[in-house]
């Protein structure tokens, strides 16, 4: 019988935790550092007898994320992630100078946030999001917000680039 003290969730984990598979662990974390301020967590990375990482836990923000090494002949398995932060063209360019290719310019979208997509150098696509405005989705009048000209551009331009990343991104894993 389980013990009622042990919880369903550790904590500072939430009940779905992503998990990236990388070529290189270590590589994606010195970008991830770099780029997002992740910070790996203490004792979490454990290697096999060749050295591969067989798993590594970081924290960026409030959010844990596990990696763990590709192995040979294996398929890519690219992730895709979406990441808030508080200022969305600071990391968006500290993202480009450590590798990152930029697939979706900064966008403000009609639904209150600036959006923007990047690959990293892992081939893993990233949306980062800042938050500009509340905006309530029950108000009828979001209808006519997201109708206006600007809103479908933006949105248009976002689902064009995101095929174009896409498509970026399968080159990036043939090659």
């Amino acid at each position: 019988m389980k013990d009622k003290q042990i919880k369903v969730v550790p904590d500072n984990y939430t009940a779905v935790t992503p998990w990236i598979i990388s070529p290189s662990s270590a590589g994606l974390i010195d970008f991830l550092t770099a780029a997002f301020e992740a910070e790996e967590i203490p004792n979490s990375r454990i290697v096999d007898e060749s050295g591969v990482i067989i798993h590594v836990v970081i924290q960026i923000a409030d959010a844990r994320v596990m990696l763990f090494d590709a192995r040979e002949g294996w398929a890519p398995t690219p992730s895709f992630l979406n990441l808030y932060v508080d200022d969305v063209e600071s990391t968006y360019q500290k993202a480009l100078e450590f590798g990152a290719k930029s697939v979706t310019d900064i966008t403000t979208l009609w639904f209150g946030e600036k959006v923007c997509r990047i690959l990293d150098p892992f081939g893993n696509l990233w949306w980062i999001n800042e938050r500009v405005e509340e905006v309530d989705f029950t108000d009828p009048k979001i209808g006519e917000r997201a109708a206006t000209s600007d809103a479908i551009e933006g949105i248009s331009y976002i689902q064009k680039s995101l095929d174009e990343a896409l498509i970026s991104q399968k080159e990036f894993f043939t090659k």
